[in-house]
């Protein structure tokens, strides 16, 4: 049994890992647990995840949450809690180029500014800036036991608010054999973004062992986009304890499409926290 579940789960990493895009990156967290009464709890965890394959700094992030159990049957197989968290988060925006040369000459943005400037084509270079933002969410999950598989089914509402942002926008123009570059200030204006969040999860509790493998997939529907579905992810890995208080994940996630929130791609996942 153990030998087919963790065979099962490298094949699906690996087929992950075949059909997901190059690019890599990784997330991570460390968090503490507090029981506050029954059944109702407290947490506080700092994130932080890289991108562009393990270059750079996507984010980095601290937030708050409460959680309450609902129900709970008799034989505690089955169950319901609800949360609210806010999350403050510092996101960082790399540098982008755009070409602004002929029209009828196509050229790709977002190259090195040095290759433009090798072919002699104007552009603009967005300088790279950090904004904040910040994450309220209040969610619903069920969770059933069959034996020792554990399904849980949980709906998110996310609200983010993005602070306003500045950056330096320089023009690069090339004429008569010479270059001119004029800088000015450029930015983002205050918004808000709505989305429903839906997960399915899929745990075992493998016998006599440490290791328990997941499995989760997840879809993020804008609520300001008529619920068009914006992006999904599946995540695959491991949960294990150390004397009931110490607990880790390690885990594969692949998400398939890039937007202003998070870049696409796969990362590799590591998270801790720790319960009193």
């Amino acid at each position: 049994m153990r030998r087919s579940l963790f065979s099962a789960c490298c094949a699906l990493m690996v087929c992950l890992t075949s059909t997901a895009q190059a690019t890599w990156g990784f997330r991570g967290g460390v968090g503490v647990d507090k029981k506050i009464t029954k059944g109702m709890s407290a947490g506080f965890e700092v994130r932080y995840h890289q991108s562009d394959n393990f270059q750079s700094t996507d984010r980095w992030s601290a937030g708050a949450s409460l959680s309450k159990r609902l129900y709970r049957n008799e034989a505690k197989t089955f169950n319901v809690k609800s949360s609210v968290g806010y999350k403050f988060m510092n996101i960082y925006n790399e540098w982008s180029t755009k070409y602004k040369g002929d029209p009828e000459i196509v050229v790709e943005d977002d190259l090195e500014p040095q290759y433009y400037i090798d072919n002699n084509y104007d552009f603009n270079l967005n300088n790279a800036y950090v904004e904040t933002r910040h994450r309220i969410t209040a969610s619903v999950q069920a969770a059933a036991e069959f034996g020792r598989f554990k399904i849980s089914l949980r709906e998110s509402y996310q609200f983010t608010h993005r602070d306003s942002a500045e950056y330096t926008k320089d023009k690069y123009r090339y004429d008569d054999n010479t270059w001119t570059i004029k800088s000015s200030t450029d930015g983002k204006s205050p918004s808000n973004t709505n989305v429903l969040r839906s997960r399915i999860s899929m745990d075992y509790d493998i016998p006599h062992w440490k290791l328990d493998p997941f499995v989760s997939y997840e879809m993020f529907n804008g609520i300001d986009d008529s619920f068009n579905v914006e992006k999904s992810r599946i995540t695959a890995g491991v949960e294990f304890s150390i004397q009931k208080k110490h607990n880790f994940e390690v885990a594969y996630l692949w998400q398939n499409q890039h937007d202003d929130d998070e870049p696409a791609g796969s990362f590799i996942c590591l998270d801790y926290t720790f319960e009193f």
